[in-house]
C-alpha cells in the first residue's frame, strides 16, 4: 500500500522535476550514503524521490537501493531506541 503522502501534488511535482533531470543524465543520487559504485543515477534506472531523516523534506533523488536502505535504517534505528525505553 502506497503512503498519502506520496499521492500529494507536491510529491507528484517533485517527482516529474527530477525524472526531467535524471532523463537527460544529470541526476545524481542526494542520500547521505550512496550504495552504488558512482552517486549518478542512469537514465531508465529504478530511483525515488528522497526525503531527509524526518520525511517531511525531499532532498532529490536517489537510487531505490540507497533509498530503501536508508529507509530501513531509520525504521531499525526506531525500533532499537523503543526497545531501550523500558
Amino acid at each position: 500500500m502506497t503512503a498519502a503522502k506520496y499521492n500529494t501534488r507536491e510529491h507528484k511535482n517533485q517527482r516529474r522535476h527530477w525524472a526531467r533531470i535524471i532523463a537527460k543524465g544529470e541526476g545524481y543520487c542526494a542520500e547521505p550514503i550512496c550504495l552504488m559504485e558512482e552517486r549518478w543515477i542512469e537514465p531508465g534506472t529504478p530511483w525515488h524521490v528522497c526525503h531527509d531523516p524526518t520525511g517531511t523534506h525531499y532532498i532529490g533523488p536517489g537510487h531505490q537501493r540507497c533509498n530503501v536502505s536508508e529507509r530501513n535504517n531509520r525504521i531499525n534505528e526506531r525500533k532499537t531506541k523503543s526497545s531501550r525505553s523500558w
